[in-house]
């Protein structure tokens, strides 16, 4: 049968003509060549997808570069307290030697050294590539310096970083260096009167205090707007300076330094009495205070509180089995 007959025939009736050569079955693709397909179909549309966003960067002005670590500086106000110890970060340098970089750091080509870029914000990751000698990965975007400083601080709001009196510094040196307080409102994500208490506590405590306390993650607005408060006490200062030489406070970590501050600057009550306790290293133990009937005891070293809670009940019964009595509730 001719070519066009057969045409003709399989055109009418649906079916290939007789004598013809049957339909064979088509070819079976094994399972890994679908599946190495599939992924590289995948792989071009995560591509084209990257692409699509980069592109979009470029038409903004923005560029995502591996940069070399050594040639990006720290943004122009620091929003940290330097050298202050950060538990985190081990675990994030650790992260990125893993899983690589997951999220870019932001830069923008510095305004007085060319070839170089200032970090906005993305500080811990840049240190963490410097200290892994590997690329830091950067958007590099034209800012300026009030954008600079409101990506900064959205970006600490956002992730919670910074401690209360690390805020108030960073609001503090923005204040020294010009900014307005709408810009200042803008970097802190606060309202007006916030920014006031901010900055108030900030200029009140002095810098040398601040930073050997340092950032104190766990103390809140209201203590150390008290300590603000009560360090315009004349006596205020030569306590503070007694803390501060001592080894108890040498000793402990950033929130137990601010609580030795704290203590120290409490109010003392009238007729009352206050006895240190040392250990043999001359480290403070607790600190006992009388006052008429009242006896308060005090400690900032967890291994003498859990003695203390430990030992409370024999000395209840010892205090009852001597005859003393005592209310029970």
């Amino acid at each position: 049968m001719k070519g066009r007959d057969a045409l003709r025939e399989m055109l009418t009736t649906g079916r290939p003509p007789e004598g013809s050569v049957p339909d064979q079955p088509p070819k079976r693709v094994p399972s890994g060549a679908v599946k190495a397909m599939n992924l590289g179909l995948q792989r071009l549309s995560k591509e084209a997808e990257d692409a699509k966003v980069l592109r979009a960067q470029i038409e903004r002005g923005e560029r995502v570069l591996d940069l070399d670590p050594g040639l990006v500086d720290s943004s122009f106000v620091a929003d940290r307290i330097a050298g202050a110890s950060d538990p985190d970060f081990e675990a994030l340098k650790a992260g990125i030697s893993e899983h690589g970089q997951q999220v870019p750091i932001l830069v923008r080509p510095h305004p007085a050294a060319l070839g170089r870029y200032q970090a906005a914000y993305g500080h811990r990751r840049l240190r963490a590539a410097k200290e892994l000698n590997r690329p830091v990965r950067a958007v590099v975007r034209p800012l300026s310096d009030a954008e600079l400083v409101v990506a900064q601080g959205k970006e600490n709001n956002e992730r919670r970083d910074l401690s209360f009196i690390e805020r108030a510094l960073f609001a503090a040196h923005l204040e020294e260096r010009g900014f307005d307080r709408g810009t200042i409102q803008a970097a802190l994500g606060v309202d007006k009167p916030e920014v006031s208490r901010l900055i108030s506590v900030a200029t009140t405590i002095s810098s040398d205090l601040i930073l050997a306390i340092g950032p104190a993650p766990k103390v809140g607005r209201p203590r150390w707007l008290t300590v603000a408060d009560r360090l315009s006490d004349s006596v205020a200062a030569q306590k503070v300076k007694a803390v501060l030489s001592s080894d108890s406070f040498r000793a402990s970590d950033s929130d137990g330094r601010f609580q030795l501050i704290f203590a120290a600057l409490q109010p003392q009550r009238s007729g009352a009495s206050v006895e240190t306790y040392k250990m043999r290293e001359g480290r403070i133990l607790a600190r006992l205070e009388r006052s008429g009937k009242t006896l308060r005891l005090s400690t900032n070293v967890p291994a003498f509180c859990e003695f203390l809670e430990s030992r409370l009940p024999d000395l209840l019964k010892e205090f009852e089995a001597g005859g003393s009595g005592t209310s029970r509730s």
